[in-house]
């Protein structure tokens, strides 16, 4: 009977633990933690194993992406970086990542290589690089790894020798959804980055 009871208080008090400390839910972002940006102190920006990918974006501009807004076409302003969006051919360039990371697949370096070397040869140009996030995770969790996502393809740019005044990156994390829906079809192109050009305002 003691014994009984012994066992009953031990798994009453095991329960009141769990409730208070709380159980890790298997969903990024659902436990309230941030992951560090790599451009916090103390974090590495430089990262990724060179690989080489497929060529440029293969669709035509009513495809891009999120579509980007009313009225940004070429000469419109992108508030958030300061950049006025160039029409330019082979851009917009967009790359994917996998589920809940910000490691650059092998597949889409490429990519990212032709659009350095073009802002390399014209230094007079911004690249401005979008992360986005597809809708699983808190807001603030997907602003976070999209910024991070940006901040990965921003160092492949960087080891191309591309000084980083040309470069601007932006976070959307799940606001600029390129497909509406839920489902490993639509979250598989949500999870990308976006690559275009333009001139510092």
């Amino acid at each position: 009977m003691k014994m009984a009871s012994r066992l009953s208080m031990m798994l009453c008090l095991a329960g009141t633990l769990m409730v208070l400390t709380g159980c890790t839910d298997a969903e990024p972002g659902k436990g309230g933690t941030i992951p560090p940006a790599w451009d916090e102190p103390g974090t590495p920006r430089i990262g990724g194993v060179d690989g080489n990918g497929s060529d440029q974006w293969q669709g035509s501009s009513s495809d891009i992406p999120g579509a980007w807004g009313a009225g940004a076409g070429e000469g419109a302003l992108d508030a958030r970086t300061g950049v006025r969006r160039l029409e330019v051919p082979g851009f917009p360039k967009t790359l994917y990542f996998g589920y809940d990371t910000d490691r650059v697949n092998a597949s889409e370096y490429g990519k990212i290589n032709e659009a350095a070397a073009f802002i390399k040869a014209n230094p007079n140009l911004v690249l401005v690089i979008e992360g986005h996030c597809d809708e699983r995770g808190t807001e603030e969790y997907n602003r976070a790894l999209g910024e991070r996502r940006a901040i990965a393809v921003e160092n492949v740019v960087r080891q191309n020798g591309v000084d980083l005044a040309n470069v601007r990156t932006v976070s959307y994390g799940e606001d600029k959804p390129a497909v509406v829906g839920s489902g490993e079809s639509a979250w598989s192109q949500n999870r990308r980055g976006v690559l275009w050009v333009g001139k510092a305002n």
